[in-house]
């Protein structure tokens, strides 16, 4: 199974402080960026009896982004997933596993490279012929690849690592027309960038310099950004609409989180449009 991936997506980097002092939030640090991602892999599907399916899977992406340029990047990701069903019924449980690892090259930000391995663990059923609803655990992990102890020091706000649980539901509307939303909420490390350094009130794990939203007008003046990480605990929602256009399947999703850790508030959102086209 061969298949080719576009995508558009509008990303919101908000990152916006619930104001615990007479200082107001930043408006320099609440800035957007349009990304467009192209994604090429393959994958091999087999069943095993009437109860597996095995998956292996493999592809390589790039992303452009708008604004940021520094942000651009490779992405190489290989994976596999399992699907097992108990037993044979329209009605009954189905359990799936699945493991990616994603090598991440930038343009221009060494400190967010390195090898992003996720982990997802779920259960799923048909409530009606038309709802199937999903529960899951997801771990997610960023770690450094190649990097000396003083690199990683030097790099450690962007190593973050998360536990999540998540709930979700599939409507199809109609044949081939899927309405999908999922609720998550996820323990961990979140990155949040700021001008000028840390407040010294945010309880933060570790802080990089991260030239990346640097605001130069000449060189003599410029702000300066840094990033943090902070353990947070967050809520998360997507909500989408998947159907085929000709040969094309697209899907448009919305997502919204709200975090609150090291003693702030954080919120954000995307809106994302995604082609897919199998051959």
């Amino acid at each position: 199974m061969y298949m080719a991936l576009a995508g558009i997506r509008r990303c919101n980097f908000r990152s916006s402080m619930k104001i615990t002092s007479a200082d107001p939030t930043k408006d320099e640090d609440q800035v957007s960026d349009l990304v467009s991602t192209v994604s090429i892999g393959a994958g091999h599907l087999r069943k095993n009896g009437v109860s597996n399916q095995w998956i292996v899977s493999g592809y390589a992406s790039y992303s452009d982004h708008e604004e940021y340029d520094d942000l651009d990047h490779l992405s190489i990701t290989g994976g596999f997933s399992w699907i097992h069903q108990p037993s044979v019924g329209y009605s009954s449980f189905w359990f799936g596993v699945s493991a990616n690892a994603t090598i991440l090259e930038y343009r221009d930000s060494d400190a967010r490279e390195g090898i992003f391995f996720d982990l997802d663990l779920n259960i799923n059923r048909r409530l009606t012929t038309r709802v199937v609803r999903h529960l899951g655990y997801r771990y997610t992990d960023l770690v450094f690849l190649n990097k000396s102890a003083s690199e990683e020091s030097r790099d450690a706000a962007f190593d973050t690592a998360a536990h999540e649980i998540y709930m979700g539901l599939d409507y199809e509307i109609m044949p081939f027309v899927d309405l999908f939303a999922e609720y998550a909420y996820r323990h961990g490390g979140i990155t949040s960038t700021v001008s000028g350094g840390v407040d010294a009130s945010v309880d933060y794990e570790a802080q990089s310099e991260d030239p990346v939203f640097n605001q130069c007008t000449s060189p003599s003046s410029c702000s300066h950004r840094y990033s943090y990480r902070v353990v947070s605990d967050m809520q998360k929602l997507n909500i989408g609409i998947a159907f085929p256009l000709s040969r094309v399947n697209m899907d448009i999703t919305a997502s919204y989180f709200d975090a609150d850790g090291g003693g702030k508030h954080y919120e954000n959102w995307m809106a994302k449009l995604g082609l897919v086209w199998n051959f």
